[in-house]
């Protein structure tokens, strides 16, 4: 299988490539490649002559706080407010507008729009990778069926990318708080809680929201097997379990033998003054699990990681 990648350079995308480039022919698409894909014609001009069987889009704008700096502008560009935008037609939203903007629309909406009409006209599959951060945090936990309600702008970005894929061929996976082995290209939040753990004697962290870590070989892995399923629609390919991030740093210092004291925090405490965060993110995986797929809980993850 020839699969097209956006993305490649990023956290879970340069595993991906790690792990599936034995099996499989990895064409990455990415801006070091003078590639913008906010400018259709540059996706079309560096597809021109390239053959692949699926495109799977990872690539996308996550900095929660610099998204939320977007809003004003994107408002203004889709001619809409904020009341409305969930409900916004985006075939009618004119994309050149968008043309090299580096906001969240521009990146994560219109950005998806431009490659997916450029790969639904060659006739390929499309796998469309977005984040718990479509739902309002208020729910006890979140399913395939629990209405999307973004309380940042990221959210709002990554659900309006959503519902320019057609769920009935191609696939939408959202993904929760990725964590893995040490990436010598960025490091994941288990990573730098396990640096601030160590650099201290004492730290506090998050206790009043629960959050479903997720293992990325298990999203490289579970990508390929809904392929290999040849399924679509919407899936949850996220962890087994969640928790705190207190409770997350308590693992991680015992994984470790860290000697840090962990005091407890509250979300509003941390994020006062930046973009709203979900307070729960419980993302429940049943029907990747139903279809034979089965993420590793969060204690399961961390063993393997642990030197």
């Amino acid at each position: 299988m020839k699969i097209l990648l956006t993305g490649a350079t990023g956290l879970i995308g340069s595993r991906f490539e790690e792990l599936a480039h034995e099996t499989q022919e990895i064409i990455p698409l990415s801006s070091f490649q003078g590639i913008d894909i906010t400018d259709k014609n540059s996706i079309e001009q560096f597809l021109e002559d390239k053959e692949f069987d699926v495109a799977v889009h990872l690539a996308a704008k996550t900095d929660v706080d610099g998204c939320e700096l977007d809003k004003e502008e994107d408002l203004r560009l889709l001619g809409t407010s904020e009341d409305n935008v969930m409900g916004i037609d985006l075939s009618s939203v004119e994309s050149k507008s968008f043309q090299y903007k580096k906001t969240a629309i521009a990146i994560n909406t219109i950005g998806t729009k431009n490659l997916y009409e450029v790969v639904k006209a060659r006739g390929k599959k499309f796998v469309y990778v977005s984040s718990d951060f479509v739902f309002s945090g208020n729910e006890e936990f979140n399913t395939e069926q629990t209405n999307p309600s973004p309380v940042n702008w990221y959210g709002m970005s990554k659900y309006l990318g959503e519902k320019i894929v057609d769920h009935e061929k191609d696939l939408v996976i959202r993904l929760s708080f990725p964590y893995g082995f040490m990436s010598p290209v960025k490091k994941d939040f288990v990573w730098k809680l396990h640096d601030l753990l160590q650099a201290n004697d004492e730290v506090s962290l998050v206790s009043d929201q629960m959050i479903t870590p997720t293992f990325i070989d298990d999203i490289v892995n579970g990508i390929q097997f809904l392929l290999d399923k040849e399924a679509s629609g919407l899936f949850h390919l996220t962890g087994s379990s969640a928790h705190t991030p207190m409770q997350i740093g308590q693992k991680i210092k015992d994984a470790f033998a860290f000697s840090t004291a962990i005091n407890p925090m509250s979300l509003a405490t941390l994020y006062e003054g930046k973009a709203p965060r979900p307070f729960q993110s419980r993302m429940k995986n049943v029907r990747l699990v139903n279809l034979g797929f089965v993420p590793k809980t969060f204690d399961e993850g961390l063993s393997l990681i642990q030197y």
